[in-house]
């Protein structure tokens, strides 16, 4: 403790108290077990047995007389005898006999001597005069300064030095006398310490590059020898991102350097390569912390898939500076867009039951297929899909398509039906958008036919308003003609009159052949019932002579309008007579056709209500044989509405065909009528009154009211199964009359 010994001095000491121990511990353990463990060979029983007696009086040298005896080689009697007696006088001894431990008391007093001492260094604190002597000797390698005035003390936590950056050292001199001034000693050069307050000093190392050894001093009082620890900070060397954008996009592959910034597409897989120095780790810190891999010494690289946008820290770590460079970058995703689709409908003008569509289809990076889906409107989990474009990678497409075309569609359902249009996105499974949806019923032959009827209707009520403009027109062409035949030469104002008349008389030659072909339409479209519907054919064939005719009279008017400032006089006056005739033999023949058309008309319509009535009667029948819950006053309901809307479909019937000049033969029996809608509202009421006593629990109530509604449900039927008749049998008999009639028109 007072020595104050050099490193060499207090290394002999630590390796000689080394020595020592190791011997006492051979000597006074080593040896022993050894000989416990019998590796060397240990005291006879002749020596133990002399041990013993020494320790046992009572023993003595009994025991070694035992053992003598025994080895005796003649082995008489007397001497067995002799060997015996001895061996009963040694009784067992016991060994807490051995030690007397009261021996030991006057040991005490020497241990008390440390003992004291070690009490009366604690008490005066003076107790580190042990510790301190110690650690010198244990740390014996180690410069130990002797007491001085005053002491060094490094205020620094750790003497490490940042790559390229300032160090600034810390100390503080502690003593009962503070010098004013310290010095720093390091690479053979003396550096003056800068005063910050009384005892307290600092120095700042400029940019550190390698490691540095020095000591301080002050007033001839040197301090330990410090190192100074240079810390390699790990820094990116390059950076480089390489982009492959997803297969569907169409786009080249590049690379990036010196930026982790872009825009990309989404799906896009980006890998980050990344050259270092003095660097163990990178991690990318976005969501989530991701560690880049090591390739090799000083390479990492990365690889994601990017869905959205990309926020991302790049920061480089050693295994002293964690997160030492920090750099921050974002990564713009471009979502993939849905296509985008426009669908436009036409409904064919002939053939109303035809749709046709344009569309046109389009997409960011491309399309995949276009499709048509089509379902009842009551059944939506039944899709049927055809295909508009099957495969293509355009951006765009324009499509035409038909509606039902080829489909096999059930009559009387109303069907629902969309275009969907898929982009080329396999990442997100080909997302799609669909059109507005459109909607188309099939008819059945009845609808069909009666819409037919209600379109041959509107067009006879336009043909019949059409007649007043072929009569004021055929009043000016007299006039024009007259006008031509009084006048030698024809003024400014006549020619003009004649222009402004022949324009007109295109206009209406034109209206006359569209309401020509919409008669030869709806014509052909009426069921085909008869094997052979001769009005039918021969009304075809006048119309298809009108067609003709009218085409004659297009014909004579462009001659009109082309010759009108070259002919003669007499020309232009015989030229308007003829158009005259001509005018008057169509307006005849026109009346005439429109007539048998109407009759046609009627004739057919009649033959409609009567099957309608008779399928109504047959469903009022079937109804009246429900029993229980399926009569109900909905279902029946329902039929008084039907047999309302064919009261007025017959009352309009009944109108048109007095319109006629020679109607046709339909009966009415309006009290027949008035009768089966009163039967229809009795079964209605009764089957109210059922549900009234269903609610009361009214048994006998119920069948009651269920008897009554089904007898007037029965009786409804059978009237209308007996107009029915009625309506077919006038039909028949009138047919062979009305047939006549209409050959002698046609004749005509």
């Amino acid at each position: 403790y007072v020595l104050w010994l050099n490193p060499f001095a207090r290394t002999i000491l630590f390796w000689l108290f080394i020595t020592v121990e190791l011997c006492l511990f051979a000597r006074f353990i080593i040896w022993p077990l050894t000989k416990l463990f019998k590796l060397q060979k240990g005291i006879n029983y002749d020596e133990a047995s002399k041990i013993i007696g020494k320790h046992f009086p009572e023993v003595n040298d009994k025991l070694l007389n035992v053992l003598q005896l025994q080895r005796d080689s003649d082995q008489s009697e007397l001497l067995l005898a002799s060997i015996e007696q001895k061996s009963l006088e040694l009784k067992p001894i016991p060994f807490r006999m051995a030690v007397n431990l009261k021996d030991n008391l006057s040991y005490l007093k020497y241990a008390a001597i440390p003992f004291f001492i070690l009490i009366l260094t604690f008490l005066t604190g003076h107790f580190k005069m042990f510790t301190e002597s110690y650690d010198r000797v244990i740390n014996h390698k180690m410069a130990f300064e002797p007491p001085a005035p005053f002491q060094f003390f490094v205020l620094n936590e750790e003497l490490q030095a940042i790559e390229n950056k300032d160090f600034t050292l810390k100390v503080k001199i502690v003593g009962s006398i503070i010098p004013e001034n310290a010095q720093i000693h390091y690479e053979g050069e003396t550096y003056f310490l800068r005063p910050i307050s009384p005892g307290t000093f600092e120095y700042v190392f400029p940019k550190m590059d390698t490691n540095i050894s020095f000591f301080l001093s002050a007033n001839q009082v040197e301090s330990q020898l410090y190192d100074l620890e240079l810390i390699n900070v790990p820094t990116l060397v390059n950076f480089e991102m390489e982009l492959n954008y997803p297969t569907h996009t169409q786009m080249k592959n590049e690379v990036l350097k010196s930026t982790g910034n872009a825009t990309v597409p989404e799906g896009t897989q980006v890998t980050w390569q990344i050259k270092t120095r003095s660097t163990d780790n990178v991690m990318m810190y976005a969501n989530d912390s991701i560690p880049l891999d090591l390739v090799e010494d000083g390479y990492f690289n990365i690889s994601i898939t990017l869905m959205s946008k990309f926020d991302y820290t790049i920061a480089t770590s050693n295994t002293t500076l964690e997160n030492y460079e920090k750099l921050s970058y974002q990564i713009i995703v471009i979502k993939d867009a849905y296509p985008e689709l426009t669908v436009r409908m036409e409904r064919d003008t002939i053939d109303s039951q035809t749709l046709y569509f344009y569309g046109q289809a389009s997409d960011d990076y491309g399309l995949s297929k276009i499709q048509m889906i089509y379902y009842p409107v009551d059944n939506q989990n039944d899709k049927e899909r055809q295909s508009i474009i099957a495969s293509t990678t355009s951006d765009f497409e324009e499509f035409l398509s038909s509606f039902p075309n080829t489909l096999r569609l059930k009559e009387g359902v109303t069907y629902e039906m969309y275009f969907e249009a898929f982009d080329n996105d396999v990442l997100h499974q080909y997302k799609s958008v669909r059109s507005q949806v459109f909607s188309y019923k099939k008819l059945t032959q009845d609808e069909e036919e009666q819409k037919h009827l209600q379109e041959q209707g509107r067009t006879i009520k336009k043909l019949d308003a059409s007649f007043e403009q072929m009569k004021v027109q055929e009043k000016q062409l007299d006039e024009l003609s007259k006008t031509h035949k009084e006048k030698e030469e024809l003024s400014f104002s006549d020619k003009q009159k004649l222009d402004n008349f022949i324009k007109r008389q295109k206009q209406q030659e034109q209206m006359m052949q569209n309401f020509n072909q919409k008669l030869q339409d709806n014509l052909k479209n009426f069921r085909q019932e008869e094997v052979n519907d001769s009005f039918k054919e021969d009304l075809k064939k006048r119309l298809k002579d009108n067609e003709e005719q009218l085409r004659r009279d297009e014909k004579l008017l462009k001659e009109l309008e082309n010759l009108q400032d070259k002919i003669q006089k007499e020309e232009l006056v015989q030229k308007l007579d003829h158009l005259a005739n001509q005018n008057k033999n169509k307006q005849k023949s026109l009346q005439q056709l429109l007539e048998l058309t109407k009759r046609y008309y009627i004739a057919k319509k009649s033959e409609k209500l009567q099957r309608e009535l008779e399928q109504l009667a047959q469903r009022q029948d079937q109804l009246s044989k429900e029993e229980g819950r399926a009569n109900t006053k909905e279902k029946q309901n329902s039929l008084n509405s039907n047999f309302k809307e064919f009261r007025k479909e017959l009352g309009e019937l009944l109108k048109d065909n007095q319109e006629l000049r020679k109607p046709l033969h339909i009966r009415e029996d309006d009290g027949l009528e008035k009768n089966i809608q009163n039967d229809q509202q009795d079964a209605w009421e009764q089957l109210d009154k059922k549900e009234e006593s269903q609610l009361r629990n009214d048994q006998n109530g119920v069948e009651q009211r269920q008897k009554e509604a089904q007898q007037k449900q029965q009786e409804a039927a059978r009237k209308m199964k007996e107009m029915s008749a009625k309506m077919s049998q006038s039909m028949i008999s009138g047919g062979e009359e009305q047939m006549q009639e209409n050959a002698t028109m046609l004749r005509q």
